[in-house]
């Protein structure tokens, strides 16, 4: 079953964790997409506190091979550094 993820951001500091996504967005997902990724966004908050990345997988296998990938925990960790909070949900795709 297809599924979304959605990685909300918290932070002070928006242009921090907006820059490392979106490094890793156009270094990892654009130039060679993992089997099963169907599309992902970055999103900014209208507040300008908030960042979110937002993907769409054909399965949770994609997306967990994705999330247990060193580019992306790195990218994580970086992030960590700069958010006051973080939420990680998984939707499927009715």
């Amino acid at each position: 079953m297809a599924v979304a993820y959605l990685l909300f951001y918290k932070t002070s500091k928006p242009v921090d964790i907006l820059t490392q996504l979106r490094a890793y967005k156009e270094r990892e997902l654009d130039r060679s997409p993992p089997a099963g990724l169907r599309h992902a966004r970055i999103l900014t908050g209208t507040d300008g506190k908030s960042v979110a990345f937002y993907t769409e997988w054909d399965d949770a296998e994609g997306l967990e091979e994705m999330r247990d990938s060193v580019p992306w925990e790195a990218c994580i960790d970086i992030n960590d550094v700069h958010a006051d909070s973080h939420e990680e949900k998984v939707f499927e795709i009715a």
